[in-house]
């Protein structure tokens, strides 16, 4: 005999799942998202120093 309640449930739990994985795709992050605005700006910084430096040395 066939039990067909353990398909249902299953299917049931991989809906549950697919759902939960889709709201935390598009849930914010804030933290992260200030992690890499930091990081942008530590870059920004660095660049022009580096390109700085470089004229120097090539002069």
């Amino acid at each position: 005999m066939i039990d067909h309640n353990t398909i249902l449930l299953t299917d049931e739990l991989e809906r549950q799942l697919m759902r939960q994985a889709i709201e935390e795709q598009f849930r914010p992050r804030p933290l992260r998202a200030l992690g890499k605005l930091l990081s942008k700006m530590v870059q920004a910084v660095r660049s022009p120093a580096q390109r700085h430096s470089g004229e120097t040395a090539n002069a």
